[in-house]
């Protein structure tokens, strides 16, 4: 079973960091500062991540 949670949270992960730098992307190509669109990038992965984690642990408590 713990081997099940680290692959489901590896494609967290990486789900969460392409989310990221999708977000940090579109907010560079709006006109943003780099560094405005780092904390864009970083908000978006953080904000992804932290919805994906509760979800998981909505679903392993039922």
């Amino acid at each position: 079973m713990p081997g099940i949670r680290m692959i489901w949270l590896a494609l967290m992960l990486q789900l969460a960091g392409f989310v990221g730098v999708v977000g940090g992307l579109l907010s560079r190509l709006d006109g943003a500062t780099p560094a405005h669109a780092v904390f864009v990038g970083a908000g978006a992965f953080s904000g992804t991540l932290l919805l994906l984690l509760a979800a998981a642990s909505f679903i392993e408590r039922r």
